[in-house]
């Protein structure tokens, strides 16, 4: 694309001088367009639309001009159709199924050499992991993890504490009432003695 927009670009910038129109913008929006992957006519109409607001006739003409020019620029292997999608799909599917291995069809020898094999090892892991139940002691009783425990136990302390300290604010809180009732009593006999005395 890069050897294409090489040759094209001075080629645009001369045209569009030529049609008095402001290259820097037109030429950047043109090539935008022939280097999309439209089909030649959608690239045709829409150089037409832009044309239009330059020129008022011949377009037909300028946009040919500019398609054959980019036709010419354009490296060999751009020039090339794209390839169809679903062949492209197909082959790659082709190339995967290929891929896939074949099972391999053992002898009657060869399977009963095997078995012995996978049988022989499965009973060394069986006497294996009976050895390590034997060597270890089991875990759970060396180490046993408290944390839940010891969070709820702190959690019952915390809630028996304030069980505690509410109490104790309650009784505290009777005996000032009662206190308090109590000094009442005791200034209302004292007015009562006084009133009586003034009275005498």
């Amino acid at each position: 694309m890069a050897t294409a927009v090489l040759e094209f670009e001075p080629w645009l910038i001369d045209k569009l001088k030529s049609l008095k129109t402001d290259e820097g913008v037109f030429g950047s929006y043109i090539s935008g367009i022939l280097e999309s992957e439209e089909s030649i006519d959608e690239k045709k109409d829409a150089l037409e639309g832009i044309l239009s607001e330059i020129v008022e006739r011949d377009i037909t003409i300028h946009v040919n001009e500019i398609i054959d020019k980019w036709e010419l620029c354009k490296p060999k292997e751009e020039i090339t159709k794209p390839k169809d999608v679903d062949i492209q799909l197909a082959k790659l599917l082709e190339s995967q199924s290929l891929a896939t291995t074949s099972r391999r069809e053992y002898t009657d020898e060869e399977k009963k050499i095997r078995e012995a094999i996978l049988s022989q090892y499965s009973q060394l892991s069986d006497n294996e992991e009976d050895k390590k139940k034997a060597e270890e002691p089991d875990c759970q009783d060396l180490v046993k993890n408290t944390n839940a425990l010891d969070v709820a136990a702190a959690a019952k302390e915390r809630r028996e504490q304030g069980r505690l300290e509410a109490q104790r604010k309650k009784e505290k809180d009777k005996e000032d009432r009662e206190k308090q009732k109590a000094l009442k009593e005791e200034k209302k006999e004292k007015r009562k003695t006084l009133k009586v005395e003034r009275k005498r």
